[in-house]
């Protein structure tokens, strides 16, 4: 079986600094390491290998100093390795790589092709699907198990989603984009020797392509600004006031949740038109619907398209709803692209959730359009959609503009707030015309225990400095006294302490819950990206100097255990 692997270089995130003064980031001396996800790929190849034959080749796509991840490749067992270095792709956004990288897939014909399900450094989830387009591929992103089947012709995966894992069969040639539960990547044995006199270099021409990164990107920074927090955090003293401070919190019924009510012009024909795009989910489909009429001050009219019940987003604030009746992605995609083909909008908005990211990315291949991923605000300035998108962490967030038109954008749900009007939308049936269809197999729900993080009204969120996993157990049994949800920073999710779809920052979800209990977390960049809109946020650190009091509205510098068991006897009083 013949295997590719996609692998990028990457800066170690936490080594990255931010020049206040100049806007830009600093990238001198700092550490260069292969994407994570990207070795977890590689190490997934090498055991399909060992199960099934074949070779296992890796590919990236950079400057020479990428030749180190790899050397690092071959010698955890990689059989062949390829870099494309080219001083004309410098510069290239993802479409642009996309592209380049497609090529050589083109060229090599594997029957199967993994990466990672994106870069810690930008973490766009685009790359694959795009490659996926171009190569003439099938796709599924976010897979954390992969079985070969006998005939080597299909693929049975575990492709995690925000309400569980779907059990799918993905006929091959196919890319394949792995999240973190694939594998524990291996180490690389002691003794094996530097094999980078093995790698080969290839440019454009041996690609026979001509290309340029910087004129040919469809999307452009225009600047970057760090992420600074408006709150000013109040200690408590003593166990007991934080107890009863928080319990306070817990019983206040505020407002801020609620939708407010906001007038909606009239359709106007002559008018420019944008696009919404609902998957799925009606209450970020209301949240797109909301921020598109913020922008709008009725210079656009407004059209949402997408598969919701129209009578799940009774109030949305949108001229017309077009329904699409698709079950599987790339479906949806091509009914998407003719859609926009039909009613020319000036920029179109999706959801940033695992079947959003992939529509999008599939849309933006289709059209050869620029697309900006996972961004936590829009504005639109002099004639054109600015994309505010975190990178590098979540602590530094770029601004991105679209030399294409319709731009397109991917937005985090739980970034904006929801408005609701009493102007009932005009609704259409948009006929499916795509004749894809996903083979879904099985699907596992989230354990019952966990209650969606999304429209939670109370949420508590653990991190490292709970202790062992067993304390979790507490931790759900005051969430269940409270009727709140329980979430996790990444490293608990990693050690398996609770299940994927409970994570929140910006690996995770982003979230906008009444309260916000943070027990034991530190509060780094990745982490706050995804609490920012949380009403009221209250932290329990042992250490005082906790990043995480900074974004707080209350804290208490003490055990997190110690508190949750004296919250745990208030609420049982």
């Amino acid at each position: 079986m013949d295997i590719l692997v996609l692998a990028k270089q990457i800066p170690e995130i936490d080594k990255i600094r931010f020049d206040a003064s100049t806007g830009r980031i600093i990238r001198e001396n700092v550490p260069l390491q292969m994407n994570s996800f990207d070795r977890k790929a590689v190490d997934e190849a090498i055991k399909i290998k060992e199960k099934h034959g074949g070779k296992v080749t890796v590919v990236s796509m950079g400057p020479p100093s990428a030749d180190e991840i790899l050397n690092l490749s071959l010698r955890m067992g990689a059989d062949r390795a390829v870099l494309i270095s080219d001083r004309a792709f410098a510069g290239s956004d993802t479409l642009v790589t996309s592209k380049v990288l497609a090529e050589f897939v083109r060229i090599t014909s594997p029957d199967l092709v993994l990466a990672g399900k994106y870069s810690l450094d930008g973490e766009t989830s685009q790359v694959p699907p795009e490659v996926a387009i171009f190569a003439g591929y099938n796709f599924k992103s976010s897979v954390s198990r992969i079985e070969i089947g006998e005939d080597l012709k299909s693929a049975t995966v575990e492709h995690e989603t925000e309400e569980g894992i779907s059990v799918m069969e993905i006929p091959l040639r196919a890319v394949l984009s792995v999240s973190e539960k694939i594998n524990r990547a291996r180490a690389v044995k002691p003794g094996v020797p530097d094999m980078s006199q093995k790698i080969e270099h290839w440019s454009s021409s041996d690609l026979g392509i001509s290309i340029s990164g910087q004129s040919d990107s469809p999307t452009v920074v225009s600047g970057t600004e760090v992420i600074e927090s408006t709150r000013n955090v109040h200690m408590t003293g003593s166990l007991k006031e934080a107890v009863e401070t928080f319990l306070a919190l817990s019983r206040e019924r505020g407002t801020s949740s609620e939708p407010a009510m906001v007038d909606l012009d009239e359709y106007d024909p002559s008018r420019e038109s944008v696009l919404g795009i609902g998957i799925d989910d009606a209450t970020t489909t209301m949240e797109i619907a909301s921020k598109i009429h913020e922008l709008s001050s009725g210079k656009w009219n407004i059209r949402i398209l997408g598969n919701i019940p129209p009578g799940d987003i009774t109030g949305i604030t949108c001229h017309t709803y077009d329904r699409i009746d698709c079950d599987s992605t790339r479906c949806m995609a091509e009914d998407i692209s003719r859609f926009m083909a039909e009613n020319h909008p000036k920029f179109v908005v999706f959801p940033s959730t695992v079947r959003g990211r992939e529509v999008s990315a599939f849309v933006a291949a289709l059209n050869n359009l620029g697309l900006t991923a996972d961004c936590v605000d829009l504005s639109f300035e002099d004639g054109r959609l600015v994309q505010h998108k975190p990178a590098f962490g979540g602590g530094v967030v770029a601004r991105i503009t679209s030399r294409t038109v319709p731009a397109l954008s991917t937005v985090r749900p739980g970034m904006f707030r929801v408005a609701r009007t009493s102007r009932q939308f005009s609704h259409g049936e948009f006929r499916c015309a795509a004749s894809h269809h996903d083979k879904v197999l099985d699907k596992i729900p989230v354990p019952e225990a966990y209650r969606p993080l999304r429209n939670a009204e109370i949420v508590i969120s653990a991190g490292k400095g709970i202790g062992p996993k067993a304390n979790m157990e507490s931790i759900l049994s005051v969430a269940g006294k409270l009727g709140a949800a329980v979430g996790a920073t990444r490293p608990l999710v990693d050690f398996g302490y609770l299940p994927r779809q409970q994570q929140i920052g910006l690996t995770g979800s982003s979230i906008s819950p009444r309260l916000y209990l943070a027990i034991g977390i530190s509060g780094h960049d990745n982490h706050i990206v995804g609490i920012r809109y949380a009403g009221k946020i209250f932290a329990v650190n042992s250490n005082p100097d906790a990043p995480i009091f900074r974004y707080a509205d209350f804290g208490f510098v003490g055990d997190s255990m110690e508190f949750l068991r004296s919250l745990s006897e208030a609420l049982g009083e």
